[in-house]
């Protein structure tokens, strides 16, 4: 596991290919080094503060492998960071990055946290109909981390695994159950119950309850 890529940028308006103007902080270029606080990186930051941004979504990973089915399926080649991810990294895939997860980053350590529900940014930034829709069908969404230890974090740097207090509860496994099985209402349940889950994320569930489950 490494961090191919770290990416920062401040929102600012970005023009689609229709000549639409919106204000988004999907834009970020790479640097070699940059400080990580509770925050998030210095330098960065989100449009939307109703749903990015916050000391449980402080930083946003995607999976490096993600990009060559990316680039196959839309025939275009996308530039990292395509996603507006903070961290670009290797062998970190949604079905193996579980909430809970605790990462040393050289002195930094993050906490996984949730899986990142995409919106519609990611269409017009890219100029590309469609990777919305078929972020939520392959659960190629990337996913949000707090910071537990702050400090520099450098391009290159290797990500250590120190903890992993729930094994089954992946990345995939958030995605499956909030886009796809909404009707598992025992599993959802049992979700609600992590700790280390996401407020936010928490509240979106709790929301697809019953009267009967809540």
């Amino acid at each position: 596991m490494i961090i191919k890529a770290i990416n920062v940028g401040r929102p600012q308006l970005i023009s689609n290919q229709y000549g639409q103007t919106f204000k988004s902080g999907i834009r970020k270029k790479s640097v070699q080094s940059v400080l990580l606080h509770k925050q998030g990186f210095d330098n960065d930051g989100v449009a939307d503060l109703k749903n990015h941004g916050g000391e449980d979504r402080a930083v946003c990973f995607y999976p490096f492998e993600h990009y060559s089915w990316w680039d196959a399926t839309f025939g275009k080649q996308l530039t990292i960071p395509a996603f507006g991810e903070n961290a670009t990294v290797t062998n970190m895939l949604e079905s193996e990055v579980c909430v809970g997860d605790i990462y040393k980053m050289g002195d930094v350590l993050v906490q996984i946290t949730q899986g990142r529900i995409p919106c519609s940014t990611i269409d017009r930034f890219n100029q590309a109909n469609g990777m919305f829709n078929e972020v939520i069908r392959t659960g190629k969404t990337g996913f949000f981390a707090k910071v537990l230890e702050g400090g520099v974090v450098e391009a290159g740097t290797m990500l250590e695994l120190q903890s992993r207090p729930h094994p089954d509860i992946t990345i995939a496994e958030i995605h499956r159950l909030f886009f796809h099985a909404r009707n598992e209402y025992s599993n959802i349940t049992n979700v609600l119950l992590i700790p280390e889950l996401a407020e936010a994320m928490k509240e979106k569930f709790q929301k697809l309850l019953p009267k009967e489950y809540s």
